[in-house]
């Protein structure tokens, strides 16, 4: 098999990563923009690398699903924009996919049986377009700005966004033409929608202002925040639930960004005594103003790694937000010494999700639920929490 060859295929399953499996003379080839259960021509692009193994991008369909529909974004194309994955998909049907990835992980990274009947997965308004909160935008050779096409540096040329909010796509049409390879950041902040150029901001410029369930958070126009706007009441509402019945006396919140989770549990428990840990400074310190109501609380900027090798403190609640990545083997192995009732792992990735909870399976724990929010609908991302108790 070549690049370029046209391949007739059945779909067999959902893949990670917003791709579907089928293979041809024992090769497994990854397909994009198919669906379970169809037959369909697709276009070998590049081997994987280090395996045997293809991906192929849907070029005809010859057998559709019944969940088939046609994608409403003129840039959700073969040859176009790749930020989204399943805008051929009905939404429903997109998180029956996202819930098959989920509990595929976990049974076969994390050593999690019968990893279904832990999982749930809920949609979160609005639940298919003009949700995204910021976008990402670059600069083509002619100054016009556009989204990079997949697996390439290629920019699609975009005039709206079908994910954004309809007031990111108000500004987007008025942004004047930048540089080649110029790139900006268009955030909605809370009474207005702010463009940061990237890497050239200065240290002067403006926060964004989020709000949660009546709360104002600040957060820095470059630095991590939910995209999705009912993402925080989502995750804050759900650990709510998970922590219902306990006594807490104290907890720590890693990766902690700006503070929102922590915040959560201090409406729950004004008077524990918190432990916020953030390796951003910008958003440290931002965490220091969003929580300075609450006396009993540290803030911290260090990486996770290094501050949770120097304390010997136990906690009764951990909750803990990592990167794509995921926590690894040093931080899950100390959370799980000094956790005394529950941690609770809010996770971007099925897989690092998985990797780290055999881990913690490892030091005595087992995980007891994961609900996923459907944060990014259009695309395989989702956000889950995922909550671990003593064996």
């Amino acid at each position: 098999m070549n690049p370029g060859d046209v391949l007739t295929l059945n779909i067999e399953k959902v893949a990670h990563g917003g791709l579907c499996v089928a293979r041809h003379d024992g090769v497994v080839v990854f397909v994009r923009h198919a669906l379970p259960g169809e037959t369909v021509e697709a276009k070998l692009i590049s081997l994987a690398p280090g395996k045997r193994s293809w991906f192929a991008q849907t070029i005809k369909v010859i057998s559709a699903s019944s969940h088939r529909i046609q994608p409403k974004c003129e840039f959700f194309k073969a040859d176009g924009c790749g930020g989204c994955d399943w805008q051929h998909s009905d939404s429903s049907f997109q998180r029956e996919l996202k819930l098959q990835v989920l509990v595929e992980q976990l049974e076969r990274f994390g050593q999690v049986p019968n990893a279904s009947d832990l999982c749930s997965i809920n949609a979160v308004e609005p639940s298919e377009s003009n949700w995204r909160t910021r976008i990402r935008l670059v600069a083509n050779e002619q100054g016009k700005w556009g989204f990079r096409k997949n697996r390439s540096h290629e920019v699609q040329v975009i005039d709206k966004c079908l994910i954004a909010d309809n007031s990111i796509n108000e500004v987007l049409k008025n942004l004047p033409q930048g540089n080649p390879d110029d790139e900006v950041l268009i955030v909605k902040s809370k009474e207005e929608t702010i463009v940061y150029p990237v890497e050239k901001r200065a240290p002067s410029a403006p926060n964004s202002i989020q709000e949660v369930d009546g709360h104002d958070f600040a957060v820095a126009g470059d630095g991590f925040w939910q995209v999705h706007p009912g993402a925080a009441s989502a995750l804050s509402s759900q650990i709510k639930k998970s922590i219902k019945g306990l006594q807490v006396e104290s907890f720590a919140d890693l990766y902690a960004g700006v503070g929102v989770l922590a915040h959560t549990l201090l409406q729950e428990f004004p008077l524990a005594q918190g432990f916020v840990v953030e390796a951003d400074r910008s958003a440290a310190q931002n965490a220091k103003t969003n929580l300075k109501d609450f006396k009993n609380v540290q803030v911290v900027s260090n990486r996770v790694d290094r501050w949770i090798r120097s304390v010997k403190n136990k906690f009764d609640v951990v909750i803990l937000d990592p990167p794509r990545s995921g926590a690894g083997q040093n931080v899950m192995q100390q959370v799980c010494n000094q956790t005394l009732q529950k941690i609770i792992y809010i996770a971007c990735d099925p897989a690092a999700l998985a990797r780290d909870v055999l881990i913690a399976k490892k030091y005595g724990w087992k995980l007891e639920t994961v609900v996923a929010f459907d944060l990014f609908p259009q695309t395989h991302h989702i956000e889950s929490v995922a909550v671990l108790v003593h064996e």
